[in-house]
């Protein structure tokens, strides 16, 4: 799980203890009750399950405690707005959402360079992301059930902010228009290299 260091302010994976960049020591991260996740110590409840750490009342009905939070907004969520069923806490507004280990799926098609390029699309503009193809469910310990044949997926927390951009690079019919990572420059799917800059695009 990626944190952030509290000296430099730089990427930390929460298992390794050190920042990778400055070498200062990150704060212990507590661990989930419900999932065994690591909690970076600034959250009140896990990114990977939303169970909450601390107590804390439902948004929509504040007579009731929460029993997590929406992995995707952060809302407080109570059994009446949870529904039924396992997985991660997620909100009505967000009940929809594939989430996996703490990733969403933001994206979904049957083509592995269309999940690519939105994955490097994402990335320049500082989402972290990742493709997952069905062929990859090794690296995955729990089942995938309606991922779709490929996926792109982002931290959870970082859905929303995902899904605007890219409606941002949709064009009419719906259909997501390219922009090479490194210059900007909007090309056609299927170019491998950017008529522009020369950017390898795959």
């Amino acid at each position: 799980m990626v944190g952030t260091c509290g000296a430099c302010g730089g990427a930390v994976d929460l298992a390794d203890g050190r920042c990778p960049r400055c070498g200062g020591q990150t704060l212990a991260a507590r661990s989930c009750p419900e999932c065994g996740g690591a909690v970076p110590q600034e959250r009140s409840g896990c990114p990977l399950c939303g169970a909450l750490l601390e107590p804390a009342r439902c948004e929509r009905h504040p007579r009731r405690e929460a029993r997590g939070q929406c992995v995707v907004c952060g809302t407080p969520v109570c059994e009446l707005c949870q529904g039924v069923g396992g997985g991660p806490h997620l909100c009505p507004d967000h009940e929809s959402v594939a989430v996996v280990d703490g990733w969403a799926q933001v994206y979904t098609t049957n083509d592995d360079i269309e999940a690519e390029l939105i994955r490097e699309n994402l990335q320049a503009e500082g989402i972290q992301a990742q493709v997952l193809s069905q062929k990859d469910h090794f690296s995955f310990t729990v089942a995938l059930g309606g991922l779709s044949p490929v996926s792109v997926l982002v931290p959870a927390d970082e859905y929303g902010e995902a899904q605007r951009l890219i409606r941002g690079h949709m064009d009419a019919r719906g259909g997501v228009a390219f922009a090479c990572p490194s210059c900007g420059e909007a090309y056609e799917r299927g170019d491998d290299i950017c008529a522009a800059c020369g950017t390898r695009l795959v």
